[in-house]
């Protein structure tokens, strides 16, 4: 008799639009992955701070991009300001980087050179690569950035203006303030809901959950309720990783790279460990 095949959920915490790529590639693998989306993002309180930065990218030597939130939000507020990214950065005659090679491509796509992508696609990696020097850098990130980036490139000799271009809120952001996502072409899993989590985490398997974003860790934690839920937390990387260990959950994972290639190694590592299910207390106890 046929061994009947054994379903591992994957639960990524994002909206089922923008999971397209990583769904394919755990399909790939064997595994069933499913959306669920906790934070959203919408337009910062200080639009117009925003705004005027980017009219005035003459006065920067470079613009730092490390998300592609970052690049939706400036380009609908350079949009509103009836220009494009693509024309303010040309005009303002700045270098352009990228955190990694997926937020590179948006660039592009936009019709934005992007000058410096560093090998490693995190913010240590993007220091370690960014030059020496003495000029100004322009750094629009989400409101809950950490300041390493920042400090960083400041470490290295530059003046670096940081501004918020988006803000993260719960899913659904309202919607005249909402940064639309980058969505991707084909098939979306299934849009889960928080209690479609718990039955699952009651199966015979339990699931890997991908933590997106620190924000996305601070949101499962608030938006879960009732007995602790067994779930094994992957990280996408380091700073997500170090954000699950401040709420007291050790990732059974954490994918080298923010890639759907590098996101399904971590899973599969994850489910390996098989018996390092990890139950998660929730209603805000730390164990």
């Amino acid at each position: 008799m046929a061994r009947q095949r054994v379903e591992r959920p994957v639960v990524v915490l994002r909206h089922p639009a923008r999971t397209v790529r990583i769904a394919e590639a755990l399909g790939l693998a064997g595994l069933t992955a499913y959306a669920l989306p906790l934070t959203d993002t919408e337009l910062p309180a200080d639009a117009d701070a925003v705004t005027a930065a980017l009219t005035a990218l003459g006065g920067y030597d470079w613009l730092v991009v490390t998300s592609g939130n970052t690049v939706q939000a400036l380009e609908l507020l350079a949009r509103a300001g009836g220009s494009t990214l693509a024309a303010l950065v040309r005009a303002g005659a700045v270098k352009v980087a990228a955190v990694g090679s997926a937020t590179a491509r948006l660039l592009a796509d936009a019709g934005i050179a992007v000058d410096l992508v560093p090998a490693d696609a995190s913010s240590s990696g993007l220091v370690r690569a960014f030059p020496v020097g003495d000029g100004a850098v322009l750094l629009p990130q989400a409101d809950l950035a950490p300041g390493d980036l920042r400090d960083g490139l400041a470490g290295k000799g530059w003046s670096v203006r940081r501004v918020d271009a988006y803000r993260t809120v719960p899913y659904p952001a309202h919607p005249s303030r909402r940064v639309p996502g980058v969505e991707e072409e084909g098939s979306p899993p299934p849009l889960l809901t928080v209690p479609d989590v718990a039955g699952l985490a009651a199966g015979a398997v339990h699931p890997a959950v991908v933590f997106t974003a620190p924000s996305a860790v601070l949101q499962f934690r608030e938006r879960l309720g009732g007995e602790p839920l067994a779930f094994l937390p992957v990280a996408i990387g380091r700073t997500t990783a170090a954000a699950l260990r401040s709420q007291g959950w050790a990732p059974a994972a954490t994918a080298a790279e923010p890639t759907p290639q590098g996101i399904t190694a971590a899973v599969e590592e994850a489910f390996s460990r098989g018996e390092a299910t990890h139950r998660a207390p929730l209603n805000g106890d730390r164990p």
